[in-house]
């Protein structure tokens, strides 16, 4: 496992972005999916959904982005925390990462395995990836406004 690195790469940092748009951009066309997958399990839809298409493509990206930071590491916080921020940010990145792998994955099981109870789990999950996220942004733009700490500015430009 590489050690930590004082800022994120270029490529990690595109992969993130890249992430957000299409887990937005996936949540945004799920709308109705219930009924075409019924159509589909009737077998009277054919085709891809958007929404599929951009679910296989965040587990895609998600499964770049795991092998990169394994490669590549991640920095630490940017200054020393408390125990229980330290824990939430653990945490907090722990479940993106679970979410942004299961959702898709219960997607997945709904769309192509037919299993009703995926597509429950993958619906509500889905929201949940959603609030998180948004979370994530907020608490990003709280380092960035509020403490100043240079916390955001280390996903929007890459270190050497």
């Amino acid at each position: 496992m590489p050690s930590q690195r004082p800022a994120y790469s270029a490529l990690q940092i595109g992969l993130h972005w890249l992430t957000a748009l299409l887990v937005i951009a996936a949540w945004l066309t799920s709308d109705g999916m219930h009924r075409v997958l019924e159509q589909k399990l009737e077998g009277s839809y054919q085709g891809t959904p958007l929404h599929v298409a951009l679910g296989l493509s965040v587990l895609t990206v998600v499964g770049i982005r795991l092998v990169v930071r394994l490669r590549e590491g991640a920095p630490g916080p940017q200054e020393d925390l408390p125990v229980a921020h330290a824990q939430a940010r653990h945490w907090g990145h722990v479940a993106l990462y679970a979410l942004m792998i299961g959702v898709p994955l219960g997607g997945f099981a709904a769309w192509f395995a037919g299993l009703d109870v995926a597509r429950l789990v993958h619906g509500f999950a889905g929201n949940t990836l959603l609030a998180l996220a948004g979370g994530h942004a907020v608490i990003a733009l709280y380092h960035h406004y509020v403490r100043k700490d240079g916390t955001l500015l280390r996903m929007m430009r890459p270190g050497e």
